[in-house]
């Protein structure tokens, strides 16, 4: 592991583009860069942004889903039934299709739009939560026992790349506090899902996903609702003329 972690920084090193700039600006960057604090306070002062406010189901929904998975999933269904030495074997195939199907929807998201990626990732994620509070695991059903952490690798990769992609596209301006925000309410979710873990019994556990995950879709949708507005009213020619009284007002 921490070998990879050295290999990862050595990579970006040698191989990653170095962003050119030029250098009374680099020098101006530098005399106004922002204290600690003033970034740490930031991330709070970021959830004024309603956008912000309304992604934080979405983002706690990404360390829910990773933490049943890893912490539930293989405890209570694979190790149960076919004992510990089969749960390397799982987390494999979901890190697997988890790192091809990022690949392919980091690359496809440009001619299907995300809201197409977020529906299917929703769909996936509880066709399966439903199954797996209706099945039960026998160890005759080995393929069975591979096939929900794919496809739960498959739903995975659309939360990662398309909620990271949104926050970039949505806070350009502020992406430091977006993504210390991002980080801050997935981290959230991990601590609570696994704060649970050992608490309450797997089908509550489900329930709760699914729940967080309605909820996650509600408010996304309430996002895109904003953004089309948004965008709406950016487009309005100039010369449109406009029903307000302070705009018939403006014209007289």
């Amino acid at each position: 592991f921490a070998a990879s972690g050295v290999l990862a920084v050595l990579l970006v090193i040698i191989f990653l583009d170095q962003i050119k700039s030029d250098q009374a600006e680099t020098e101006r960057e530098k005399l106004e860069a922002p204290s600690f604090w003033s970034t740490f306070l930031a991330t709070f002062r970021h959830l004024k942004d309603k956008r912000q406010c309304l992604l934080i189901p979405l983002t706690m929904y990404s360390g829910f889903e990773q933490g049943f998975l890893s912490g539930d999933y293989t405890k209570v269904y694979v190790t149960c039934a076919l004992g510990i030495q089969y749960v390397g074997y799982v987390m494999i195939c979901f890190a697997a299709v988890n790192s091809l199907c990022s690949l392919l929807f980091g690359k496809i998201s440009q001619f299907t739009g995300r809201k197409l990626l977020f529906a299917l990732a929703t769909v996936t994620n509880t066709a399966c939560i439903i199954a797996l509070l209706l099945w039960k695991p026998h160890p005759k059903q080995l393929a069975v026992f591979f096939v929900f952490p794919a496809l739960w690798g498959l739903s995975d990769a659309v939360w990662q790349t398309q909620t990271n992609g949104l926050y970039g596209i949505l806070f350009e301006k502020h992406k430091e506090a977006a993504f210390a925000n991002y980080r801050l309410w997935e981290s959230l979710g991990f601590v609570i899902a696994f704060g649970y873990s050992t608490k309450l019994q797997a089908y509550i556990k489900l329930y709760i996903l699914l729940s967080v995950l309605v909820l996650s879709m509600v408010t996304y949708g309430a996002v895109e609702y904003l953004e089309a507005k948004s965008s709406l009213g950016h487009l309005l020619p100039q010369g449109e003329w406009s029903t307000s009284p302070h705009s018939q007002e403006t014209r007289m």
